[in-house]
């Protein structure tokens, strides 16, 4: 599968098995395996694909 954790560029886990991303400006939808969703404001500054990591700076 594909699924990749979300972290803050702090280094906290902010959602697991995350399979879509949805941006609009600086607003992020995150939708994980289970359909749940989270909304943050902030920034991607980093996808690491190998890792299956994703790192945003929190607004």
């Amino acid at each position: 599968m594909c699924e990749s954790t979300v972290y803050s560029t702090d280094g906290d886990m902010i959602m697991e098995d995350v399979l879509s991303i949805k941006i609009n400006g600086n607003n992020i939808e995150l939708i994980d395996i289970l359909g749940q969703r989270k909304e943050l404001n902030g920034t991607i500054v980093e996808i690491d694909l190998d890792k299956h990591g994703i790192y945003i700076k929190l607004n």
